[in-house]
């Protein structure tokens, strides 16, 4: 894996985490829904071009 790709994925899984400590203050109900719905759009999100990979992270951030 190159230097580049492990950046990449290094701030994906940072950015999957920051969010997740994020729901911790929710209702149980809202942080389930919450946590749902980030792991099904990181997952749609696996396989995309490189830039539309860096828009998504833009506008998670």
């Amino acid at each position: 894996m190159s230097g580049t790709v492990r950046q990449h994925v290094s701030r994906v899984r940072s950015l999957y985490r920051q969010i997740l400590q994020l729901h911790q203050a929710l209702p149980l109900e809202l942080k389930a829904l919450g946590d749902q719905y980030v792991k099904d759009e990181f997952r749609r999100h696996k396989s995309v071009s490189p830039a539309e990979a860096q828009h998504f992270l833009q506008e998670w951030e």
